[in-house]
């Protein structure tokens, strides 16, 4: 999949929350809920309460980062 097409499919859900699932080493994983914050050319950053997290579109591709619209 193409960094452009996963960035524009992002963009109409900006500003709503979404849940992200980070698949870590050795079957570690880590959820959070969050609200889709900014989509820059490279990167996209979900807000949650306390902090604000920015994660690439290669580890979408590589799926090591899961992002679902709640």
């Amino acid at each position: 999949m193409n960094p452009l097409v996963i960035r524009e499919s992002l963009l109409p859900h900006k500003g709503e929350r979404v849940q992200i699932k980070i698949n870590g080493m050795r079957n570690k994983t880590e959820k959070f809920i969050g609200i889709l914050k900014d989509i820059y050319p490279q990167i996209f950053t979900v807000e949650t309460q306390s902090t604000i997290r920015s994660f690439s579109y290669s580890e979408l591709i590589s799926k090591d980062v899961e992002i679902t619209f709640i």
